[in-house]
């Protein structure tokens, strides 16, 4: 986009991708990470048993936002918490948003489980996080 400045690499994901973006967020040159609804963070790490993704918030780099809605049944809102507390912990530069009446998939207007409210939302609040990190 032609209003992004070039200082820097965002990341998005939704879902797995929301989870993957996480993991992102450790690499040098990411500078912004939107991470939606990524389920297993708390608890799993793609191709490795015994370790979580959320074992290498540690190492985020830039700013992270989350979104999650509060009806998601894959992500209770206790592994929500923990994600939260993590980067709390880590003093990592984030910003942890729950929707009340949107599920997994909120964003996607294919899905039956779309939340136009909480869609538009946290899109206004990804434009904002580009604009202001990039």
């Amino acid at each position: 986009m032609p209003q992004v400045k070039k200082t820097g690499v965002g990341a998005i994901g939704f879902c797995f991708g929301g989870h993957v973006t996480y993991l992102t967020a450790t690499l040098a040159d990411i500078k912004t990470t939107a991470s939606f609804y990524g389920a297993g963070i708390a608890n799993w790490y793609p191709g490795e048993e015994g370790l979580a993704t959320i074992d290498f918030t540690k190492d985020i780099k830039g700013k992270i936002n989350c979104f999650f809605g509060l009806e998601d049944a894959s992500i209770p809102d206790e592994q929500v918490k923990e994600i939260e507390t993590q980067l709390k912990k880590y003093d990592i530069d984030h910003q942890v948003f729950r929707y009340a009446n949107a599920g997994h998939g909120f964003f996607c207007d294919r899905r039956g489980s779309y939340n136009q409210v909480s869609a538009e939302d946290s899109w206004r609040k990804v434009l904002d996080l580009f604009k202001t990190t990039l």
